[in-house]
């Protein structure tokens, strides 16, 4: 493996973050600092539990109630439909006593250009008005899109600090990169 200045983060990150997240909050007590996260391949959870641990946070992740299809096609798909449609999924759960926070990290990933879908449900079921909200976005390569807008609108009375982006990993990569050796292997 090359060591690239992108693999040592990634890879200090995640030894933080060996111990993962479960669902639902995740209480440090007295703090006023909630991290707030969705995940797909789990790069979005490596920086939620790296900024909980570093800032004694609690930890939240965001579900949908039913859960989003685990083959990537269909996820795709599916959140695409949801985008185009102006479909907010149910969630899971929602973050108990939200007026105790006044630091909102808010981390997903991008999903076709944007927020997913069920970030403007985040949004939408929990007041965050007068809270500071510090979005932090993983992508494949093509930015932050107009997630940033997405959560202004959403959350239009909180003040929205500075994100933080990474690039990582990205699932349609590794499947095309799989499928390219197969087909090379069924050739021999």
């Amino acid at each position: 493996m090359q060591l690239s200045r992108r693999n040592l983060v990634m890879g200090a990150l995640a030894i933080g973050a060996a111990a993962g997240a479960s669902s639902g909050a995740r209480s440090q007590s007295g703090s006023a600092t909630l991290v707030a996260y969705l995940t797909r391949s789990g790069n979005t959870r490596v920086i939620a539990g790296q900024i909980s641990r570093d800032l004694g946070a609690n930890l939240f992740e965001i579900r949908t109630s039913q859960p989003y299809p685990e083959d990537y096609e269909e996820m795709v798909a599916q959140a695409e439909r949801e985008r185009l449609q102006g479909f907010e999924p149910p969630l899971a759960e929602l973050v108990e006593d939200v007026v105790s926070y006044r630091t909102v990290f808010l981390g997903f990933p991008i999903w076709g250009m944007t927020a997913p879908s069920v970030i403007r449900s985040f949004l939408s079921n929990h007041d965050l008005t007068g809270k500071r909200i510090i979005p932090f976005i993983t992508h494949g390569g093509y930015g932050v899109g107009n997630s940033l807008e997405v959560v202004a609108a959403h959350a239009p009375d909180a003040e929205i600090l500075q994100e933080f982006s990474l690039e990582c990993d990205q699932e349609r990569q590794t499947m095309q990169t799989v499928r390219g050796w197969l087909a090379e292997v069924q050739e021999i």
